[in-house]
């Protein structure tokens, strides 16, 4: 009885990649995720240890700096602590967020180091996970760009390889990943919001603040993740046609 044989390829397996990336590639995402963590980490240490609470109140007090976001006036000890609490937890989020980026960039790159290590001459290391960080990490080098993590999540599908049927899956990954800093700041700032209205006596205008934060994290997650599904399916279609 005839049989057709499948010509082995690097379809097989669910980490299998039709078109590895040198190591070199690897080292320049670490880097660009390293220092965009390092930008963050010097502002949210400027926030934090070198805005000076007197100089906020003399601004208050010369009618430079004001709180408009509030249904009633406050008093200039009010608005103090409402600004105060913003900024501490603005900078506590940047800074949070700036050594996990930089933690990260370390971790990644010696994990794909060891991966090219290990590897066997001519086997491919690339993974889900290495396309998806490189298809963040182009998003966020093009955020300035409408609509980014559609390109980064293009590039995360057209390199997973088609046949897996994960491009879509890497191009979603690929654009949460790029909002992930967004969203861990603005959960600070909405703790810092929160805590300035309670400390104004304005529980109320917290909690419904909290809310519309809360519904906005959710809009920043499922923006960067649908786009970058979407990224993801035009890239692999792409791939296909290559």
């Amino acid at each position: 009885m005839a049989t057709t044989e499948t010509p082995a390829s690097s379809d097989e397996g669910p980490d299998a990649f039709a078109r590895p990336l040198p190591e070199y590639v690897d080292w320049i995402v670490g880097v660009v995720i390293a220092l965009g963590g390092m930008a963050l980490t010097v502002g949210g240490s400027a926030l934090t240890f070198v805005v000076d609470r007197g100089l906020l109140e003399e601004g208050i007090e010369s009618g430079q700096v004001t709180v408009v976001a509030i249904e009633r006036d406050l008093t200039e000890a009010q608005m103090l602590d409402l600004i105060v609490e913003i900024i501490d937890w603005t900078g506590i989020g940047l800074l949070v967020t700036g050594i996990g980026l930089v933690l990260f960039a370390i971790g990644y790159v010696v994990v794909r180091h060891r991966a090219h290590s290990s590897a066997s001459e001519g086997e491919g290391v690339d993974s889900f996970r290495a396309v998806a960080v490189l298809g963040a990490v182009a998003t966020a080098v093009l955020s300035f760009i409408p609509f980014s993590p559609l390109v980064g999540g293009g590039l995360a599908g057209y390199l997973e390889q088609p046949a897996s049927g994960r491009a879509v899956s890497a191009g979603g990954l690929a654009g949460f990943l790029a909002m992930v800093p967004a969203l861990s700041i603005l959960a600070f700032v909405s703790v810092g919001l929160y805590n300035g209205f309670v400390a104004v006596g304005e529980s109320g205008l917290g909690i419904v603040t909290i809310t519309g934060m809360f519904m906005a994290l959710l809009f920043v997650a499922a923006y960067g993740g649908g786009l970058g599904a979407l990224g993801g399916f035009l890239g692999g279609h792409l791939a296909r046609d290559d």
